[in-house]
């Protein structure tokens, strides 16, 4: 999005005031379909808004409501490796905290660096390395710099989402996220590499947005649908189509995780 379309999203939402986005990742767009009274706006329609080139990114802010939330979600996102500016890429995070947005929760398809998290699995984010290279804050002025980064992901939420899976009988693994810049997968010499720096999943999204967030003072949560095991682990080739094949299996887990959780929280 950019700075200049704040006033067509508010004519377009028509008084919705939303106090929770989700951003989903590749694959994980279903979670658009149990919104209840749905306000649909293609990315096309939104002013200088870049429109998603990878498959199983549908392209469009989607805003309703689940349990006693207002929602936005935005299905499908853009990436860095896409060639434009981390600044661009999350002038859509700074317009959701402006339209009201006070609880922020990011998805995304990432590669296992574990063998006993196998491709299917559900992770919750416990925190992130930024491998990417880039940062949106930099150059940014319209905030402070130096947001306190100690409790990215907001521990009493993650709580909370752990009661609910265990509940459920959803087998959640929780651990840290790390983002390459990509666009390719990674070697197994990155994966080794991830793995002693303490990383459990790795991926091509979400720390932008979730850096974001920080900076504008919401509470954040994150969740990673396992789509493979990292190169070198499991001894298969990778590629996208695979990967949409198994998120697309594993994301009514994390649908019902956060309906849940949007219900009672």
């Amino acid at each position: 999005m950019s700075e200049g379309n704040l006033e067509f999203l508010q004519e377009r939402l028509d008084g919705f005031v939303p106090d929770t986005a989700i951003v989903l990742g590749s694959g994980l767009s279903d979670l658009t379909d149990g919104l209840k009274d749905p306000i649909i706006i293609p990315y096309t329609d939104i002013p200088g808004c870049p429109t998603p080139e990878v498959p199983g990114h549908k392209g469009g802010l989607y805003a309703g409501t689940v349990g006693k939330h207002k929602i936005i979600c935005l299905a499908g996102r853009t990436h860095l490796y896409e060639g434009l500016d981390p600044r661009y890429i999350t002038m859509s995070t700074r317009d959701l905290k402006e339209l009201g947005v006070k609880r922020f929760i990011a998805t995304n398809a990432a590669g296992s660096l574990r063998e006993d998290m196998p491709a299917g699995s559900l992770m919750m984010i416990a925190d992130h390395i930024n491998f990417s290279g880039k940062n949106p804050l930099v150059g940014f002025s319209k905030r402070p710099h130096f947001p306190d980064m100690s409790a990215v992901y907001t521990p009493d939420l993650r709580q909370k989402v752990r009661e609910i899976a265990n509940r459920e009988n959803i087998n959640l693994f929780e651990g840290v996220y790390i983002m390459a810049l990509g666009p390719n997968y990674e070697t197994p010499a990155e994966v080794r590499m991830f793995r002693n720096l303490g990383a459990d999943a790795v991926g091509m999204s979400t720390v932008p947005e979730v850096i974001t967030a920080v900076n504008f003072d919401m509470e954040v949560m994150g969740f990673s649908v396992i789509s493979n095991l990292g190169a070198g682990l499991g001894g298969e080739n990778l590629n996208h189509k695979e990967v949409l094949n198994i998120v697309g299996q594993a994301g009514s887990k994390l649908s019902l995780l956060l309906r849940k959780f949007l219900e009672e929280v």
